[in-house]
């Protein structure tokens, strides 16, 4: 994934240490698995950078709310700043828009696809 955020970044958005697969192998390499609670919301994140797999799990008091396992994720950024927390995700795919995964204010979802090719970024 590129770009990829720094340790510090992942740490002050899920507010919690990760889980690692292994402890031997730099964390692009690895399995990280966040866990963060929000009132009655408990969020599992598991990213693996080197092979483009982004999973999030989301319940709400004990109840399933959303399940994400997406392949081929092509680059992770936090936003962070003004009360809001939010993990960027962008994909290869040129019809998949950006998804935003929202901690603060609240948890919420955005994202979309389209049927015709976005403007190119940069």
């Amino acid at each position: 994934m590129n770009p990829f955020p720094e340790v510090w970044e992942l740490l002050a958005l899920f507010e919690s240490e990760p889980t690692i697969s292994d402890r031997d192998v730099p964390w692009f390499y690895n399995c990280l698995t966040f866990e963060t609670k929000r009132g009655s919301d408990h969020v599992r994140c598991e990213i693996e950078p080197g092979y483009g797999i982004l999973n999030i799990n989301w319940w709400h008091s004990g109840k399933e709310k959303l399940t994400l396992e997406l392949h081929w994720v092509d680059g992770l950024r936090v936003v962070t700043g003004g009360g809001i927390d939010y993990l960027v995700a962008t994909f290869r795919d040129q019809f998949l828009y950006d998804l935003e995964f929202h901690l603060k204010p609240e948890i919420r979802l955005r994202w979309a696809t389209s049927t015709e090719c976005p403007p190119a970024k940069g």
